[in-house]
């Protein structure tokens, strides 16, 4: 293990903390951002050029830009997500997370049926040999990952919209509606 290795691995650990931990969701965007382009740089030192550049153009560029626009355009930068809210929730992503957790000890253990990666040759991550990787065994794993990133993506539109079961209303947003609501008598 090289020096870059351990330098790289403690600056995605920590970005990624920082992104789950930050209160202030634009801090945590730009947190998320700094992360993608550490990746990007593990994927140039892997020799996967094509990876690094789809990782800063399509993940560091256009998605959280467009995140950061929209958390930036439309809410609080400070959103409640407190502890208080949806206690029904915490079981269970914790028993999500502990069935990712096995799945992942399961593939990493090398039990079972293993595709080894030996057998494709990427070619410093051109399109062709990864698209055959991803899309050939994989298919249904990538659209299984696609469903979830769709699912996580609308969880997190549906718990910070005011007006929403489960939200709560900004107090800016409830005086409104009380001023209109003597206006209207």
């Amino acid at each position: 293990m090289s020096a870059f290795d351990l330098i790289a691995g403690v600056l995605l650990i920590a970005s990624a903390l920082a992104a789950v931990t930050l209160k202030n969701a634009v801090h945590a965007g730009l947190a998320l951002v700094g992360n993608f382009l550490v990746l990007a740089t593990v994927y140039f030192a892997l020799e996967a050029q094509f990876l690094g550049w789809i990782q800063i153009i399509v993940y560091a560029g256009a998605v959280m830009v467009l995140f950061l626009f929209v958390i930036m355009l439309l809410f609080d930068a400070k959103a409640d997500v407190g502890a208080g809210r949806m206690p029904w929730m915490r079981p269970i992503a914790a028993a999500l997370a502990a069935v990712f957790f096995l799945a992942l000890a399961y593939a990493f253990s090398g039990v079972g049926p293993v595709h080894p990666l030996a057998e494709i040759k990427l070619a410093g991550g051109l399109p062709g040999p990864l698209g055959q990787l991803l899309y050939g065994p994989w298919l249904y794993v990538v659209l299984l990952i696609a469903v979830l990133l769709f699912a996580a993506t609308v969880a997190a539109v549906v718990l910070v919209q005011p007006g929403v079961r489960g939200a709560r209303k900004k107090p800016q947003v409830l005086e409104r509606e009380r001023e209109l609501e003597e206006v209207d008598r």
